[in-house]
C-alpha cells in the first residue's frame, strides 16, 4: 500500500505539504467534501494570505529602503541601488496583479514598511533615523513610478594606459 494513502490528512499536512494539497484538491475536484481536512485546510489558507502579506511588506520595505538611500546620499548612488529599485517595483506591481486583494492592505503595510525602511537606511547610512521624515515622503504611487537617475557610464582604466 502507498505510504501517503496509508497517512490520515493531519499526518500527511504535517509531513508532506504537497502530497496533502493533492489530496484537498482531488476531495474538491471529485466533490467529496466529506472528506476534506477542514482544520488544516482553513490553516493552510490563512497561512498563505499572511504570506503574501508578508511578502509585500518586504519588497515595500526593500523598495523605501534604497529610495531612502537615494535621497539622503544622492552622490552615492549606485547601478546596484538602482536595480534593486527597479526590481522591487517590478515585484510589487507583480503582487499587487496576481491578488489585486492586496491592494486594500497596502497602505498599511506601506506604512509599517517605511518605518522599517528607516532603520534599515540609518543603520546603513549611519544618518540618523530622526533626520527622516516621520512618514514617507513618498505615496505608494510615487515610489512604485520612481526613476533612479541616470548614472554615469563607468570609467574603465585600462593597465599600462597614458593618463
Amino acid at each position: 500500500m502507498d505510504t501517503v494513502a496509508q497517512l490520515d490528512d493531519r499526518a500527511l499536512y504535517e509531513t508532506d505539504e504537497h502530497a496533502w494539497i493533492a489530496r484537498q484538491v482531488d476531495g474538491l475536484r471529485s466533490g467529496r467534501l466529506d472528506q476534506l481536512d477542514r482544520d488544516s485546510l482553513v490553516e493552510y489558507l490563512t497561512d498563505m494570505t499572511i504570506r503574501d502579506h508578508r511578502e509585500l511588506r518586504s519588497c515595500l520595505t526593500v523598495l523605501l529602503h534604497h529610495l531612502l538611500k537615494v535621497r539622503m546620499q544622492p552622490a552615492r548612488l549606485t547601478r546596484s541601488w538602482a536595480l534593486t529599485i527597479v526590481v522591487q517595483q517590478q515585484d510589487i506591481a507583480g503582487l499587487l496583479t496576481s491578488i489585486p486583494s492586496l491592494a486594500t492592505h497596502a497602505k498599511n503595510l506601506f506604512d509599517e514598511a517605511y518605518a522599517d525602511a528607516v532603520r534599515r537606511a540609518a543603520a546603513e547610512t549611519r544618518i540618523p533615523a530622526q533626520k527622516s521624515p516621520p512618514q514617507s515622503p513618498w505615496t505608494m504611487q510615487q515610489a512604485l513610478a520612481f526613476v533612479p537617475p541616470d548614472l554615469p557610464a563607468p570609467v574603465i582604466k585600462r593597465r599600462g594606459a597614458k593618463p
